[in-house]
């Protein structure tokens, strides 16, 4: 049975429907939930390429600073000891986010979509993993 996990998620970067209600499942702990939307992302490109939008919007505004030059990977702009945490398969991801501008507005992830595709299943179960713990780092 469907049911809504109510949760004052602030992802506003993550539009697609399906994405927010994976990330509210995640923050409300419910197992099925979980399961079921983590299946959907992994098989519809454009809950993860949504999550993937929002992942490098909100990461972009965290790391930017004033000696950046842009564009600049997302890979690029993570501190060092931001991208030890990262996968090896999210690493490869984002160097391929290309952040357009300084106010990190204008995100570029069609080559980052394209290697999403390319990988195996496990590494994009890695990914989305990364994503939905970079997304939900400040909530709850």
């Amino acid at each position: 049975m469907a049911h809504r996990h109510p949760s004052k998620l602030n992802a506003e970067h993550v539009a697609h429907p399906s994405a927010r209600r994976l990330l509210k499942a995640e923050l409300a702990n419910c197992a099925d939930c979980r399961t079921r939307s983590e299946e959907e992302a992994l098989a519809a490109p454009d809950v993860l390429a949504s999550l993937l939008h929002g992942f490098a919007l909100k990461r972009a505004a965290q790391w930017r600073d004033r000696h950046s030059r842009y564009p600049s990977s997302l890979h690029d702009l993570a501190p060092p000891t931001e991208v030890r945490f990262l996968t090896s398969p999210t690493r490869e991801i984002a160097l391929l986010c290309i952040i357009g501008s300084r106010s990190g507005d204008r995100v570029d992830t069609a080559a980052a979509l394209d290697e999403l595709e390319a990988m195996t299943g496990a590494e994009r179960a890695l990914v989305l993993g990364d994503l939905i713990d970079g997304l939900l780092e400040d909530e709850g």
